[in-house]
């Protein structure tokens, strides 16, 4: 099978960063020149920079983390508990156990992802990391959203349930960075 260089996929990765944070953060006329300078420096300042390429799906899954565990310390409102509160408004101590258990339960599935990203990377074997990476991650993520709504509804029959696509609006509506 045939790769394109690193350097392609990263140049290109470069120049649409560069657009987004242009658009969102300048009006200055020139701004358009930002993603191909972008894509140029990557793609000829970085010859052997194949390693560049492992690190999104370890990012990732640790600013996911990161997301999820800060919101368990002591005085925060775990984050699983904040989407519950827009569906049943106040909790009961039985459901706010229940959210932070699930936000400890979310917590550790992106740092098992980010660990098992990093681990597959170093071993060298790209056909597993690509495999583990670009669809089974994606699985561990939809099998316990969509796992976790089948069992609460089940466990928590007398509670108002919304639909997950509902919930997934919830978490749009929620704000992610607060305390």
């Amino acid at each position: 099978m045939h790769y394109a260089p690193p350097a392609a996929a990263l140049a290109l990765l470069a120049a649409l960063a560069a657009f987004v944070a242009c658009t969102l953060f300048t009006r200055h006329p020139a701004r358009w020149l930002a993603p191909p300078a972008a894509a140029a420096a990557f793609f000829f300042g970085l010859h052997n920079a194949q390693w560049l390429l492992y690190l999104p799906p370890v990012a990732v899954n640790l600013a996911l983390c990161w997301l999820f565990g800060r919101t368990l310390a002591r005085g925060r409102v775990p984050l699983i508990a904040r989407f519950a509160m827009l569906e049943q408004g106040t909790l009961s101590d039985e459901l706010a156990r229940y959210t932070r258990a699930l936000t400890w339960l979310w917590t550790l599935l992106f740092a098992g992802a980010a660990l098992t990203a990093l681990l597959l990377a170093l071993s060298g074997n790209r056909d597993a990391w690509s495999l583990f990476t670009n669809l089974v991650n994606y699985l561990l993520v939809a099998a316990l959203f969509l796992g976790e709504f089948a069992y609460r509804r089940l466990r928590f029959r007398s509670y108002r349930h919304q639909s997950p696509l509902q919930l997934l609006r919830n978490v749009r509506r929620t704000d992610l960075l607060g305390r």
